[in-house]
């Protein structure tokens, strides 16, 4: 009765280990997960803003009555932006986008 006593506490022990260990690699998940948006996030932004301020700055420097350098360059910011956060996500992580079969 001893040994089978000594035997539960062991498997106990391995499968709190376990499930603290999964709870651990689940966390790491989400953090990791977070951060990735996070540096999606700031591949998107970084070339809008300075789409803004480029564009703030020639709409005050060679105004134009019928076109707007700010919508312009917002949306090559966020082009630029897409393109960058994509290739980033292409290199880091591994993924491939559609192949073209060249057999």
């Amino acid at each position: 009765m001893q040994e089978f006593k000594k035997q539960l506490n062991k498997t106990a022990r391995q499968l709190t280990h376990k499930a603290d260990k999964m709870q651990h690699k689940e966390n790491r998940q989400v953090v990791y997960r977070a951060a990735l948006l996070s540096v999606y996030g700031w591949q998107l932004t970084i070339p809008v803003l300075l789409g803004i301020i480029l564009g703030i700055f020639l709409d005050k420097v060679f105004p134009v009555s019928h076109f707007s350098w700010i919508l312009n360059f917002i949306l090559l910011g966020f082009v630029i932006g897409v393109y960058n956060a994509n290739q980033w996500m292409k290199k880091n992580l591994g993924l491939k986008g559609k192949q073209d079969d060249k057999s």
